[in-house]
């Protein structure tokens, strides 16, 4: 029964894959809303996965490398697939620039460039012992849903298409892939114990997170636009905070 048991964590991992795969296929197929939604199931069963793994004590090498290889497809493969198709479709209706067709197709796959840091950022991750308590660089989850909830919200709101051009997505790919090696300091919300003290960012953030999502649906927006709001508030907190402590640091020399 407890091997069994153990086995369960592996299994929701799995489930985060599969979700990441038919996220790729619905995102390839122009199914952008379809294809969101999947990514973030992925995320609720990555967040499972490690939760399962704590209440089970059920810790493997095999579950740590394989969901970091699930990750890679769920939230590295799959917003860049979203990307792609959603750059193929601006360059579809745009001559400009002077590029042959050949130039526009081989510029559509920029956005894979996503894959790449995602995979060096979980590869990092996994041999670095300083992560236990923090992360260091944006973790893949957070950007994948910053992607996907963006892209979805556009659907609903066709205002925004004059700003996602060939330009502002390259400028999204390559910050958000330095966001992902980059070593700031960034708040996991891996609690240890109900207690106030070791937890108070995390709870702030939890707190600051509810009020941003009551907002957006108070003025009935869709709710996508609240995980946009929270992931972006997430990444300046953590940068702001990085920059403060690093001029402490200088200060007290």
């Amino acid at each position: 029964m407890k091997r069994t048991l153990s086995f369960l964590p592996n299994l929701i991992t799995l489930l985060n894959l599969f979700f990441g795969c038919v996220a790729i296929v619905f995102a390839l197929q122009g199914w952008i809303l379809f294809a969101g939604y999947c990514i973030m199931l992925a995320a609720v069963f990555d967040f499972c996965d490690g939760l399962a793994a704590r209440l089970l004590d059920a810790y493997s090498e095999v579950g740590k490398q394989l969901d970091s290889l699930a990750d890679v497809v769920s939230f590295g493969v799959a917003p860049a697939a979203m990307l792609y198709k959603t750059l193929c479709t601006v360059l579809a209706s745009q001559t400009a620039w002077d590029l042959d067709s050949l130039g526009w197709e081989l510029f559509a796959f920029f956005p894979f460039v996503i894959v790449l840091f995602s995979a060096l950022r979980l590869a990092k991750f996994n041999v670095d012992t300083r992560q236990a308590d923090l992360f260091l660089g944006l973790p893949t989850p957070a950007n994948a849903l910053l992607i996907a909830s963006f892209l979805m919200y556009a659907r609903y709101h066709t205002a925004l298409d004059v700003y996602i051009t060939p330009l502002s997505i390259s400028i999204a790919v390559v910050l958000l892939s330095a966001l992902l090696v980059v070593e700031i300091p960034m708040l996991a919300l891996k609690f240890k114990g109900l207690a106030w003290q070791p937890n108070r960012q995390r709870y702030c953030f939890i707190v600051v997170s509810v009020i941003i999502f009551t907002a957006v649906l108070f003025f009935e927006q869709e709710w996508m636009l609240a995980i946009v709001l929270i992931i972006l508030l997430y990444i300046l907190y953590s940068i702001t905070l990085a920059v403060i402590n690093k001029l402490c640091n200088i200060q007290t020399r």
